[in-house]
């Protein structure tokens, strides 16, 4: 896994999703996975479990405009295998950009809340 640098200023899905994760209490960070060229939003969870998000067609750079909708991965063991992984969010981009990111936030916030919580 490698990380990688979204502008802060910029203004792709990944860069708007980031703002909106980290304004709602959330530590992400950007990455990509080398093995399958997927970009994604990281979201890490206490105790080392993460959520990956990618738009539907692996990346995070799409414009706005043409957002093909959010999958939101969880993943209880991060990068080092994919045991345990459950999908939590998934969409076709209906309704658009923003009504389709505030969803996703919601089920991010309330799983890594969970998650959080949960004992080791």
């Amino acid at each position: 896994m490698t990380d990688v640098r979204i502008d802060p200023h910029a203004d792709t899905a990944g860069d708007r999703l980031i703002r909106t994760l980290e304004t709602h209490g959330l530590t992400t960070r950007s990455g990509s996975d080398v093995r399958t060229g997927i970009d994604m939003v990281i979201v890490d969870i206490a105790g080392g479990p993460e959520i990956w998000i990618a738009d539907r067609t692996g990346h995070t750079d799409s414009p706005i405009a043409a957002h093909p909708g959010w999958v939101a991965i969880y993943r209880p063991h991060a990068d080092l295998n994919a045991e345990g992984e459950t999908e939590v969010y998934r969409s076709e981009g209906a309704g658009g950009f923003t009504q389709d990111t505030a969803a996703l936030v919601v089920a991010v916030v309330q799983y890594a809340a969970a998650r959080s919580l949960a004992p080791a």
